[in-house]
């Protein structure tokens, strides 16, 4: 609700800007009254403001921050709200007469003419003591506030680490099945290219991967080299198809969230399947993107499945909902023949 302040730079702005309102209030509020008038028993020509009112601050400031710099965090939250109760009626009690014995010090005069001020001035102590407890119970309220979102962003964090943790074992496992298969059976021309794009893939998967955001171009580099492994490791046993609308154009994603897609499609895809196939389509526009995955796949107990290669899908799926709630569709098809994905996806 007041994520905004969670931030400690606009927490304090807010502070110096509710302190400053409310004392700049307190101060200029009563010159500005119609009903004040010069005093002519006074020697000044304001006395309402030379006199009255800074006896009113001396006194109302120091409660002000008495209330809300020790009771509501040392005594409210630590003591409970009766022994915070008792102590603001207390400290309101020694403000009081801190106040009178002013009164009788500095404004002897209207004491003289049979007036007692310092009656007026319980109105302004119980006003000040209010505010005080609502605004430092609203300070806390933030505090509380701030903490659990920033202990929140940490587990996020830590569990984001966990599932990226996963994925680089779990992708150099499968590619170095592909390059010793491809160097058992293909010539040295297509085992060194093999060898280049496995480079470039574990580049990215290395050092791109440990950043927060790549661009959506590099990841789209990742998948198509990806893809091109594959056609090489199965020599046209496999029909790969990948076709790509539109153009990224400095858009940013998290790194290596579409690929588990296609390593799921390969591995559902190949094996005792009649006719195999593997469709990717790409489109994007603007801030949108759209992620196609399709491909035929045989019965459960035909498909060769590496046992370690079950957490693709799960993660990706996990980390959706963390790094883009409420920004992506992801809608998962499966009949007897066919097994498909579609990820709609806002970036920005």
């Amino acid at each position: 609700m007041f994520q905004v302040f969670s931030s400690k730079k606009t927490k304090v702005t807010f502070q110096v800007l509710f302190n400053l309102l409310l004392w700049g209030m307190w101060i200029g509020l009563p010159l500005l009254s119609p009903v004040h008038q010069n005093h002519d028993s006074s020697p000044h020509p304001n006395p309402e403001f030379s006199e009255h009112i800074w006896v009113e601050l001396v006194t109302v400031m120091p409660l002000f921050y008495v209330i809300t710099w020790l009771l509501i965090p040392y005594v409210f939250k630590k003591k409970g709200v009766w022994v915070f109760f008792g102590l603001l009626i207390g400290v309101n009690f020694a403000f009081f007469f801190f106040q009178t014995l002013l009164h009788y010090l500095f404004l002897s005069a209207e004491h003289a003419q049979g007036t007692a001020p310092e009656m007026l001035g319980v109105f302004p102590l119980i006003m000040v003591s209010a505010i005080g407890s609502s605004y430092g119970l609203l300070l806390e309220f933030l505090e509380q506030d701030a903490q659990k979102e920033e202990q929140k962003n940490e587990q996020l964090k830590a569990e984001l680490a966990f599932l990226r943790s996963q994925i680089s074992p779990h992708f150099i496992f499968n590619i170095l099945n592909s390059i010793v298969y491809l160097i058992r059976t293909k010539a040295s021309k297509q085992a060194e290219d093999v060898t280049m794009r496995l480079s470039s893939l574990m580049r990215y998967m290395l050092y791109d991967s440990d950043q927060t955001r790549v661009p959506l171009a590099n990841e789209f580099t990742y998948v198509e080299n990806y893809i091109d492994l594959q056609k090489m490791r199965f020599d046209g046993s496999v029909t790969f198809d990948y076709q790509l609308q539109g153009a990224p154009t400095g858009q940013m994603i998290e790194p290596m969230l579409l690929i588990p897609f296609v390593e799921n499609a390969v591995k559902h895809g190949v094996g005792l399947v009649d006719q195999p196939f593997v469709r990717v389509e790409v489109e994007v526009e603007g801030d949108r993107l759209r992620f196609k995955v399709l491909n035929k796949k045989g019965r459960e107990d035909q498909v060769f499945k590496d046992v370690s290669s079950g957490i693709g899908l799960k993660n990706v799926k996990r980390r959706l909902e963390l790094l883009y709630p409420k920004k992506h569709v992801l809608t998962i098809v499966e009949d007897d023949v066919n097994f498909s994905i579609d990820l709609k996806l806002t970036l920005k």
